[in-house]
């Protein structure tokens, strides 16, 4: 799943790339359009340029002329890609902005149901925005908020971390990737982290997501550059995926367990902060 650095990667692209571009021709193509408004988003940016685009936890925000915003959750495997530089065709298309100069910027493998055309000026105020609380990539994401935030959470740290009501645009590649940086047991409960752990554990959601930047974000499953190209923070994984294997660290061999339903990786020796004590979750069991 796209999550922030990948968003993030997506947004700087597409200012770069699509600001000022005008919308000629909005495509929709999907056999079953369901409850889109196919008609109020084409008379709402065709004739319009983007004017700026921003990123809302996992969420990319293309506002045009005239006081429109498309916001677009790319989900699991979603892609944008825009042609040119892109060639070929794209998969499972379901919206294209056919741009004045000829190119076009395409969404494919997601559904209609997860982009939403607002006003510009609801956009802030539309529920999934709201509920949005603590970037953390942004100035605002100090030691204090982080150390609130958790005192609130009496769930594992890990399902926090994906908990985008408490930290947004995190998911589960991040949040393995994150926790073993800061020696963390992922079952440990969010309330329960002492001082010096939120401290280490701070920086560590701070850097990490810097890595995944730098690196052009993660391709393990679906996720694209505009240009087609993938990224490469998938192949400096230090803990997801390595069942088994030896710790970078100590050499423990890696374990994998459900937290929160999801398959989550860690060290058993350099992440054994509480890991003998009990979490609220339920669903956590080991996982062969």
């Amino acid at each position: 799943m796209p999550e922030l650095p990948e968003v993030g990667i997506l947004k700087e692209e597409l200012r770069r790339e699509v600001v000022g571009r005008r919308v000629e021709v909005v495509g929709v193509l999907v056999k079953k359009e369901g409850e889109f408004p196919v008609a109020q988003l084409r008379e709402a940016v065709e004739g319009r340029a983007i004017v700026e685009v921003r990123r809302r936890g996992k969420m990319q925000v293309l506002h045009f002329e005239g006081g429109h915003s498309l916001v677009i959750h790319l989900m699991m495997v979603g892609q944008l890609l825009l042609s040119p530089p892109f060639t070929g065709e794209p998969h499972d298309i379901c919206l294209r902005l056919k741009f004045a100069d000829g190119a076009r910027l395409t969404l494919g493998q997601v559904g209609l149901k997860y982009v939403h055309l607002l006003s510009t000026a609801e956009v802030d105020n539309w529920p999934p925005v709201v509920k949005l609380t603590a970037d953390p990539l942004d100035d605002s994401f100090t030691v204090d908020l982080l150390r609130r935030l958790l005192a609130k959470k009496r769930g594992a740290i890990k399902a926090t971390l994906m908990d985008q009501s408490a930290i947004a645009g995190l998911g589960n590649v991040y949040a393995d990737e994150i926790l073993f940086r800061a020696r963390l047991y992922p079952q440990c409960r969010a309330s329960d982290l002492s001082e010096e752990e939120v401290e280490r554990f701070h920086p560590g959601i701070v850097a990490e997501l810097q890595r995944g930047l730098e690196l052009g974000g993660s391709s393990e499953m679906a996720f694209l550059h505009l240009d087609g190209s993938e990224g490469s923070y998938q192949e400096i994984f230090q803990v997801k995926g390595r069942k088994g294997q030896p710790c970078f660290v100590c050499a423990t061999p890696f374990e994998r367990v459900e937290v929160g339903g999801r398959g989550t990786y860690f060290c058993p020796r350099c992440q054994v902060s509480y890991q003998s004590s009990s979490s609220s979750d339920s669903s956590q069991s080991p996982s062969s």
